[in-house]
């Protein structure tokens, strides 16, 4: 029943659907190198490098799994985004659906990023205390008996959608439409999506270490010195002329366990003016094989491929980062768009309260010969002129967070339509949302990036620490070397052939010790890690509870926002009810003794507190919409949707022109 009312609810929702589109159109294949399957490590290196995630059905949603988008398991419903969608004629136009998933028109940045470490199973270990804590935990929300203002209970939520100035037409926003232009186009998004791709170069770089490479080596000599020793040449000769030329070519590389393998072809020609060269001239080959093998240090897949972990690590880490900042930048445009709404709301709050000053004054200029004394019309006066300032100064605000919101989003769009007005589209949400906080923390463990940082970290550490472990023990190589040689007279083709054909394969074992004295710097190096791992585990352990601690306040600041907006409405409504009594007191009483000046007097002070209680109660929207925004932000959802936000039921518009 649940699961049915929030699936419903989310397809009325503006921002995760539009987020969604925007993320599943950008189909460029960040992670592709991450598929290599990592080395095996034992011990603490155990913790290298995460399983892939679960796998999804990919014929409901193809590549889900690569945006980090699951079915839903977001422990609130999607109606808590505080938007209410208003797809009503007149105040947007709704794109087609195939329009919104064309590529050309989707962010080429908002890339899929590493899947976070939060559940891989390594990790279990780390997070079962956590988990099983989560299960005991329970929500101390007190109910709320207030009256609940319903949808169309505020006469300022149609106006604020609506243009409140006259010198032309507003450009219609969604806060969907906002957020895509801020992946799209934002320079802050531009900037921070570059670090992965910059980690993802350096992984590149640590595998291409394991890739084999090609040489080839000449040199050619020519020797003309004094003969110190007959022996030289054999001859009565005063000078030993020699002229030799060499190549070698071949292929090299370090092998994945450690080892350095060479393979190549040796090519030579040699000629001189001693009797003891034969045959002279002379060419010779010669085709060897060279490997040498750690046994000790530096030996075994974990130790050489353990840079190539460390890359990946980095590169999930700045992912994690990258999503983490994503989130907040969308949150900064959400609390500005929703700041923009209660400004407007405040601006026609305080035009109301400056129309009914100014009604109370014509009143009394009409009525200055009958019954109206000249203090009441002064007292009228500066009623209305300080209503006045009052909008001068909320209009100044509106123009200011227009300006904020075109630089947070930088979507060209915005930028090229100036100062012209921003009718926001969205309506905000009303209704009191049921919050789980077993589910909520359970989804925070799942899904918050600075715990997947966290994990990496771990991870990172207990690498290193298996590499300090193996840099203690001494060196001990195995080098074997075999070859085939061939010696001709006449041609190289007859040296080769003689390679294969006479004689047969030469070959050399041995092995190289060495160990310094005391081993200090080893030691030490291993000990520091060891001490950087317990660091990393303690900061591990820091970062849950301080999440589990931000997601317990706030599922309750969500609570509490909405018991204070219904708080607010109720005020809102007797200060209605007040100032309605003393408008109908005052049209009563004649206006000719201190009693009528005073009822005029307690009249505008009830229609400023009317205005007041208006003003909170829209900044009390607000609040419930932002708590909720951020609630999302807390569990590390604010980017995510789930599946339905893919079927085209209720799409959410884009920036569009407004409708005459």
């Amino acid at each position: 029943m649940r699961q049915s009312r929030m699936c419903t609810a989310f397809r009325q929702t503006g921002l995760a659907g539009v987020l969604a589109a925007a993320l599943f159109g950008a189909l460029d294949p960040f992670a592709t190198s991450l598929s290599a399957q990592p080395p095996q490590l034992h011990g603490p290196a155990a913790l290298a490098e995460p399983a892939p995630p679960p796998a999804i059905d990919s014929s409901t949603l193809p590549r889900l799994e690569e945006l980090g988008i699951g079915s839903d398991e977001l422990g609130i419903a999607s109606d808590e985004l505080g938007i209410a969608s208003d797809e009503r004629e007149g105040l947007a136009t709704v794109e087609p659906w195939s329009t919104l998933l064309d590529p050309h028109n989707l962010p080429s940045r908002a890339r899929p990023f590493a899947p976070r470490a939060n559940l891989a199973p390594d990790t279990q270990n780390l997070m079962q205390n956590y988990v099983a804590r989560v299960e005991a935990q329970r929500a101390d929300l007190p109910s709320a008996s207030f009256v609940q203002p319903g949808p169309g209970r505020l006469w300022w939520d149609e106006m604020v959608r609506q243009s409140i100035q006259t010198t032309e037409l507003p450009l219609r926003v969604t806060l969907g439409s906002l957020c895509v232009g801020a992946l799209q186009h934002s320079s802050y998004v531009q900037v921070v999506t570059t670090t992965p791709q910059i980690y993802e170069s350096e992984l590149l770089r640590e595998n291409a270490a394991f890739a084999w490479r090609s040489f080839l080596e000449t040199t050619y000599n020519d020797v003309n010195e004094p003969v110190a020793n007959t022996l030289t040449t054999g001859t009565a000769a005063s000078r030993y002329k020699d002229q030799s030329f060499s190549l070698d070519t071949g292929v090299r590389r370090r092998l994945p366990g450690g080892g350095q393998l060479e393979a190549f072809q040796r090519y030579g020609d040699q000629r001189n003016n001693s009797r003891f060269l034969a045959p002279n001239p002379q060419r010779t080959t010669r085709l060897q094989l060279q490997y040498t093998q750690p046994l000790l240090r530096g030996a075994g897949r974990a130790y050489n491929q353990s840079q190539i972990v460390l890359a990946k690590l980095q590169v999930g880490q700045s992912s994690d980062e990258v999503t983490g900042q994503l989130q907040d930048h969308l949150l900064r445009i959400s609390e500005a768009y929703w700041q923009l709404y209660r400004t407007r709301a405040e601006y026609l709050q305080r035009q109301k309260l400056l129309r009914s000053a100014e009604a109370i004054l014509d009143n009394l200029e009409a009525r200055r010969g009958l019954d109206a004394v000249q203090r009441q019309v002064f007292r009228a006066k500066t009623a209305v002129a300080k209503r006045r300032s009052e909008m001068i100064r909320a209009e100044t605000e509106i123009r200011n967070l227009q300006s904020q919101l075109r630089l947070l989003v930088n979507d060209p769009q915005l930028v090229q339509a100036g100062n012209r007005e921003l009718a926001p589209c969205d309506a905000l949400l009303m209704q009191h949302v049921e919050l789980d906080l077993t589910q909520s923390l359970h989804t925070a463990l799942a899904n918050r990036p600075d715990i997947s940082r966290a994990i990496r970290a771990v991870r990172q550490s207990s690498v290193e620490l298996h590499v300090a472990h193996k840099d203690v023990l001494p060196q001990l190589d195995l080098v074997a070397n075999t070859y085939v040689a061939g010696l001709s007279a006449g041609s190289t083709k007859q040296a080769l052939n003689g390679q294969f054909s006479q004689g047969r394969p030469s070959y050399s074992l041995g092995l190289q010790f060495e160990v310094p004295f005391g081993n200090r710097a080893a030691r030490a190096e291993e000990q520091r890690r060891s001490l950087i791992l317990s660091r990393e585990l303690g900061q591990f352990r820091l970062t849950v509870e301080e999440a589990l601690t931000s997601v317990e306040v706030a599922v309750r600041e969500v609570d509490a926002a909405y018991r204070e907006l219904c708080a607010k409405y109720e005020a809102m409504s007797a200060a209605e009810r007040e100032a309605m009594y003393l408008q109908d007191r005052w049209q009563i009483v004649p206006g000719i003794d201190d009693s009528a000046a005073q009822l005029l007097e307690n009249l505008l002070d009830a229609q400023e507190r009317v205005a007041d209680e208006e003003g909170a109660t829209a900044r009390a929207q607000i609040a419930y919409a932002i708590s909720m925004l951020r609630l999302k932000q807390e569990m590390g959802i604010l980017l995510r949707a789930d599946d339905t936000a893919f079927r085209p039921t209720a799409v959410p518009p884009r920036i569009t022109e407004a409708t005459p």
